[in-house]
């Protein structure tokens, strides 16, 4: 359940409120869907996969355990932490320097990718931590989705 709860504060919660608090109280003269691009590749990439990577270093069984893998597979966890810490680096970068964020993108893509495998290994063989990292995978993927549609294509 805890996991859960990270999830949604990462993924929904934690953004919705950074967008809120500064649309309201710092810049509502800024345009809300810059706020909203801003602050989801922040927690939705950049802190969910900073948090998944050092848990992933740390600890490997967790992931091996959502994954339904063996011990076997903590090094190949462990190499896909270190991977996971620097998407999410750049993410968290991005809201410090704006010009960072379409490569910060590149987790929210990594994370499509990563849902997409979820899909195609069977619905059947998903448990409830899987289900939600997939629910959460291709959120993630939906953020840049709509970034790109909002920053390349709606404002020519």
């Amino acid at each position: 359940m805890g996991y859960l709860i990270y999830i949604v504060i990462t993924m929904l919660l934690a953004p919705l409120l950074s967008v809120v608090f500064e649309f309201y109280y710092r810049s509502p003269q800024q345009r809300f869907l810059d706020l909203s691009w801003k602050w989801f590749l922040f927690w939705a990439i950049g802190i969910r996969l900073i948090t998944a990577g050092a848990n992933q270093i740390a600890n490997p069984a967790f992931t091996a355990s959502i994954m339904q893998l063996g011990d076997s597979a903590h090094v190949v966890i462990r190499e896909l932490g270190f991977a996971n810490l620097l998407m999410g680096g750049l993410a968290v970068l991005s809201l410090f320097f704006p010009s960072l964020r379409p490569a910060a993108t590149l987790g929210g893509l990594y994370l499509g990718m990563a849902g997409l495998l979820h899909v195609i290994r069977g619905i059947e063989h998903v448990n409830f931590k899987e289900a939600t990292a997939l629910i959460s995978d291709l959120w993630g993927f939906l953020i840049v989705v709509g970034y790109y549609v909002d920053s390349f294509l709606l404002r020519k």
